[in-house]
């Protein structure tokens, strides 16, 4: 389902939220005009009662009412004034729908039928005065301010949503920026976007700016490897090549049987280096381990062990596992067991194969680290940093390898929070241990 744009739905919010809160306000200016008007007429109504009640008295006898358009009548209005006895002695011609009330002061609402009046009585001991009004006349005078106010309204609720339209098409144009630049963005450039944005576009902006760091990153990184790769992979193939064709064109036995040999040994070779390439480009996007879980060490160690002994046995090393805390309490940790078996079995790798024969090669499991010991020439100082690089191999070595080995075992360790660390023995030999970040 197509996700509706953002100027769209701002758009919409406008049309629905700008009428209707034209419509509360009108609502409640309504009620405000009404409650305004009815305490100005109800003074007015209370002034003229007080009036008539004063003059009551110059009233000798029973005056005929009003009739409409006579001097006097307000239009809209009526009024009755009554002796004690209830006996009517001044009305208009609508004030003859007023009952007398003696003793009363207050209002009170009448229904006339095709009318409804608001009634003011006001009483004292010689006479009572009513003084009425048609709610309608009250009605007429709210509608009137009701539409003083509505007709410019009228007008400029369609500039104001007109200038609002705009407004947004203003306010959204910084992400029609943002949104070129990323069009614009070379992919592999780490170049961040521009943070001249709103405030509120400044942690997408951010976010945006990580990423493309993250990918320009990842995408340096992966033609560095595949170069580094495709560099490495073209010697043993090449050997390969080159052993192939001995072995087609020797004639003697001898001779064929040791190319075979070598093409084996290349093909081991270049298996190996393969296999480092894919643990090595299956580590490189992962930022921490996908199955998490407290590391069981002995079984670890265990099965990193059994998987260096047969190589290790073919040249006489011996290949022992010593602890110096109960299993429970070795460096604890949650990761991933393939991973971390991956990192053991490498470094034991690499102790069995620079070691002499007949060496001694130490897996150690203490509480605050793991370390592998071997009794082999070590590495000198000036090159213990740069074995961690991949692809480099100290110059002078014999042992065939691909120089991907310590690089899989940092970036292991890397994902665990654990630091490598490289020391030669004093004694001779290298020691590699692990240890918390």
């Amino acid at each position: 389902m197509a996700v509706p744009s953002l100027r769209g739905r701002l758009i919409r919010m406008i049309m629905l939220v700008v009428p209707l809160v034209w419509l509360v306000a009108t609502g409640l200016s309504g009620y405000a005009a009404w409650h305004e008007v009815n305490e100005l007429y109800d003074g007015q109504q209370q002034l003229f009662a007080q009036q008539l009640l004063n003059s009551a008295p110059t009233i000798t006898h029973p005056a005929a009412p009003y009739e409409h358009g006579e001097e006097g009548e307000v239009d809209g209005m009526a009024l009755a004034v009554w002796d004690a006895g209830g006996q009517l002695l001044l009305s208009d011609g609508e004030g003859l729908i007023l009952n007398p009330h003696p003793g009363l002061s207050g209002f009170l609402t009448l229904d006339t039928g095709d009318k409804r009046w608001r009634v003011f009585y006001l009483s004292n001991r010689a006479y009572s005065v009513a003084v009425a009004q048609e709610l309608e006349e009250r009605w007429e005078v709210v509608r009137g301010l009701i539409a003083a106010q509505w007709l410019p309204w009228l007008v400029l609720v369609p500039v104001l949503l007109l200038l609002l339209w705009r407004g947004v098409a203003l306010g959204l144009r910084p992400l029609e920026r943002v949104r070129d630049e990323l069009q614009h963005h070379p992919l592999d450039a780490p170049t961040p976007l521009s943070r001249e944005v709103p405030a509120e576009l400044r942690p997408l902006i951010d976010g945006m700016n990580g990423l493309i760091a993250r990918v320009a990153e990842m995408l340096a990184r992966e033609r560095r490897f595949t170069a580094d790769a495709a560099h490495e992979l073209r010697t043993p193939l090449a050997a390969l090549r080159v052993q192939a064709e001995v072995a087609q064109l020797s004639t003697e036995t001898a001779a064929r049987e040791h190319a075979l040999a070598q093409l084996t040994l290349g093909v081991d070779r270049a298996t190996r280096l393969i296999d480092q390439l894919l643990a090595l480009s299956r580590l490189d996007p992962l930022q921490t381990p996908a199955n998490a879980a407290l590391l069981h060490w002995q079984a670890i160690a265990e099965r990193a062990l059994a998987e260096v002994r047969h190589t290790a046995a073919g040249r006489a090393i011996t290949v022992e596992l010593r602890q110096t805390c109960p299993y429970a309490e070795v460096l604890p940790l949650r990761g991933d067991d393939t991973l971390v078996g991956l990192l053991l079995r490498n470094l034991l790798d690499n102790a069995v194969r620079y070691s002499p024969d007949g060496a001694t090669v130490t897996l150690e499991l203490a509480a605050d680290h793991v370390a592998v010991r071997d009794t082999g020439p070590g590495i000198a100082p000036e090159w213990l940093e740069r074995v961690r690089e991949r692809f480099f191999r100290p110059p002078g070595q014999n042992q065939p390898g691909s120089g991907l080995g310590l690089s899989i075992v940092e970036r292991v360790a890397e994902l665990h929070g654990l630091a490598l660390q490289l020391e030669n023995r004093t004694e001779g030999g290298l020691i590699a241990r692990l240890v918390r970040a």
